[in-house]
C-alpha cells in the first residue's frame, strides 16, 4: 500500500512554501501600508525641521523589525522542513544546505519585499482608499507565483531573456528540484533579487522626496538613488547572463526544435582510438586522444554542439575545423597523426544542464569527442519526437584518464582527483547525491531519496533476476547487472553498459521499489540495450 512517504521526489516538497508565501504576502503589504499611512495622515513630522529625517528613521525601523521577523520565520520553516526530511529518512548531505538557500530565495526575499511595497504605496497614496486597488494589482503582478498566473506569457520567455527579470518565482511551482542538479536556485536568480532590492529602495526614496524640507536633503537622496539605479541595472544585466536553463521549459523546447531541423551529415571515421586523457578545470576541458591507427586527413567526431571549441591541436600544431550540429570535422593535414587535443568549454543548456557544482554527463551525452556519425539527439521517425541516440558500443573500449574535482560518480576507478580505467563510454556526475556500497555494487542515488540502504536489496535482486531472464530469452549486449549503479527520477533515458547502469524512473514520484515502478524494469532495460 502506497503512503504519503512512499515516494522519491522530496526535493519538490518545499515548493509548497511558494503558494503560502503568495497568500501571506498580501497580508504583510496591507499591514505595512496601514501602519505607515496612519503615521503620515497626521503629518506630525512637518512640525519639525528634521521631519524628513524622522520619516527615514521610521521607515528604517519598520524594515529592520520586519527583517528580524523574517529571519526568525525562515529559521522556523527551515527547521520544520528539516524535521520532515529526517522523519521520512532523507540522509544528511548538501541537500539540507541547498534547502536553506531555496527558502532564502523563494520565501525570505519575497516576504521582505512586501514591506517595501506597503511603504511605497503609503508614501504615494497616503490614506486614500484608492490605494487598496493598487495593493491588489501590485500583489497580483509581482507575486512569487506570477509565472503560473501569467503562464501564457512566461511560456515564451527563456532563462537568458530580459523579460525573465519580471518574475522572482520558480519556473514551475510543481517541480523545483532535479536529481543531482539540486533546487531551482542559482546565482542568476539571486542577482535578480538584488536588482529588485535596489529598485524597491530607489522607488521608496523617490516616493519620500515630497516630504523633504531642505534642498540639501533632496540632492543627497537623488545622488543615492542614481547609484542604486546603476547598481540595479548592473545586477539585472548579470542576472540575465547567469540564469540557469535547467528548469526552463522554453529553452528545452528551443533546443529540441533545433535538433528537429538537423539532418544526417557525412562523416569520416577511418581511425582507431586507443586512449583518452581528459582534464576538467572549472568549465574548461582539455581532451587528448591517442590513436592506434589513422587513415584520413579529415577525421570526424561527435561533440555536443553547445560546447564552444577554443582550439584543436594535431600532434602539437593548431589546425582548422568545421562543425555541423554535434559533428566536428578536423582538418588534420595528414592521415598519419598520433594525437589530437581538443580545448573547449562546458556550458549550461536545457538538455544537458551544467554549473560549477552540478552536471550529469553520461556516456551517451557526447561531452567528449567520440567516434560517432550521429548527432546526440535525432528525430524519431516513428514517434515524431527528438530522442537521445544510444551510441555506446559495448564491443569497443578505450583507456581513459580523467582529472576532475568534486566528482560524485564516474565509471572508472578513482585515485584521488585522478581516475583511470578502460570502458566503452565515460560517464561523470557532479552534484547533490549519496553513495552506497552494497555487496559488490557501488550505488549512487539522488539526495532526496529516503532510506535507500533499507531498500536496495529488493531493487538489485529484481534487476538481477530480470537481466538473467531477458538474457535467456533474447541475449542483450550486457548479460549481468553492472557493478556501478546510478539511479535518478528524471526523464533521462536509461543507459546500460558493461561497467555501469543509469536507471531512471522517468519522472515517477513513486519509490524505486514500488510495484508500479519495478514492473517496468524489464521494458526499460530492453529499451536501453
Amino acid at each position: 500500500m502506497n503512503t504519503w512517504f512512499a515516494q522519491e521526489n522530496y526535493g519538490d516538497l518545499p515548493a509548497e512554501i511558494v503558494i503560502i508565501t503568495q497568500i501571506v504576502s498580501i497580508l504583510y503589504i496591507v499591514y505595512f501600508y496601514q501602519s505607515f499611512s496612519n503615521e503620515l495622515k497626521f503629518g506630525v513630522h512637518t512640525f519639525f525641521v528634521d521631519g524628513y529625517k524622522i520619516i527615514l528613521e521610521k521607515l528604517t525601523a519598520l524594515l529592520l523589525v520586519h527583517l528580524s521577523l523574517q529571519i526568525m520565520l525562515l529559521l522556523i520553516v527551515y527547521m520544520t522542513f528539516t524535521a520532515v526530511y529526517i522523519f521520512v529518512g532523507i540522509e544528511f548531505s548538501s541537500i539540507y544546505v541547498s534547502l536553506f538557500r531555496f527558502l532564502i530565495d523563494y520565501m525570505f526575499f519575497p516576504l521582505l519585499f512586501t514591506c517595501f511595497i506597503g511603504l511605497i504605496i503609503a508614501l504615494i497614496f497616503g490614506a486614500n482608499k484608492v490605494s487598496i486597488f493598487f495593493i491588489i494589482i501590485v500583489w497580483f503582478l509581482s507575486g512569487v507565483i506570477n509565472q503560473e498566473v501569467f503562464s501564457s506569457f512566461f511560456e515564451t520567455v527563456g532563462a537568458n531573456d530580459w523579460k525573465n527579470l519580471l518574475s522572482i518565482g520558480p519556473n514551475s511551482i510543481y517541480s523545483v528540484y532535479q536529481s543531482y542538479i539540486g533546487f531551482n536556485v542559482d546565482s542568476g536568480l539571486e542577482l535578480k533579487l538584488l536588482a529588485w532590492f535596489l529598485l524597491l529602495i530607489s522607488i521608496l526614496l523617490v516616493s519620500s522626496l515630497k516630504w523633504t524640507i531642505l534642498q540639501r536633503e533632496k540632492k543627497i537622496i537623488l545622488s543615492i538613488v542614481t547609484g542604486l539605479i546603476i547598481g540595479c541595472i548592473g545586477f539585472g544585466f548579470l542576472s540575465v547572463h547567469k540564469n540557469s536553463l535547467a528548469f526552463n521549459s522554453v529553452d528545452e523546447m528551443k533546443e529540441t526544435e533545433r535538433y528537429e531541423e538537423l539532418h544526417s551529415v557525412d562523416t569520416n571515421l577511418h581511425y582507431k582510438i586507443h586512449t583518452y586523457d581528459i582534464t576538467i578545470d572549472g568549465d574548461d576541458v582539455r581532451t587528448e586522444i591517442e590513436f592506434d591507427h589513422t587513415a584520413t586527413n579529415s577525421p570526424s567526431f561527435q561533440l555536443y554542439y553547445a560546447y564552444p571549441v577554443q582550439k584543436v591541436m594535431v600532434d602539437g600544431t593548431k589546425v582548422s575545423y568545421a562543425r555541423e550540429g554535434d559533428i566536428i570535422h578536423i582538418n588534420s593535414g595528414t592521415d598519419k597523426f598520433k594525437k589530437i587535443t581538443f580545448y573547449y568549454k562546458l556550458t549550461d543548456t536545457a538538455l544537458i544542464p551544467y554549473s560549477k557544482n552540478s552536471t550529469i554527463l553520461l556516456a551517451n551525452h557526447g561531452w567528449y569527442p567520440k567516434k560517432n556519425c550521429k548527432h546526440i539527439f535525432e528525430k524519431d521517425a516513428y514517434l515524431g519526437t527528438v530522442q537521445r541516440t544510444n551510441d555506446v558500443k559495448v564491443n569497443e573500449a578505450y583507456y581513459f584518464t580523467l582529472t576532475a574535482d568534486d566528482v560524485l560518480f564516474t565509471n572508472i576507478d578513482s585515485a584521488g582527483r585522478n581516475y583511470k580505467g578502460k570502458t566503452s563510454g565515460l560517464s561523470l556526475i557532479k552534484g547533490e547525491g549519496n553513495q552506497l556500497k552494497y555487496k559488490n555494487y557501488d550505488i549512487v542515488y539522488p539526495a532526496d531519496w529516503p532510506n535507500m540502504p533499507k531498500r536496495i536489496e529488493e531493487v538489485t535482486n529484481r534487476l538481477e533476476s530480470i537481466l538473467s531472464e531477458i538474457y535467456i530469452l533474447a541475449p542483450m549486449k550486457v548479460n549481468a547487472l553492472p557493478s556501478k549503479l546510478v539511479f535518478m527520477n528524471n526523464t533521462t533515458p536509461n543507459l546500460i553498459n558493461n561497467d555501469h547502469l543509469v536507471y531512471s524512473t522517468n519522472g515517477s514520484t513513486l519509490a524505486i521499489n514500488d510495484e508500479e515502478v519495478m514492473k517496468d524494469f524489464e521494458r526499460n532495460l530492453k529499451e536501453s540495450s
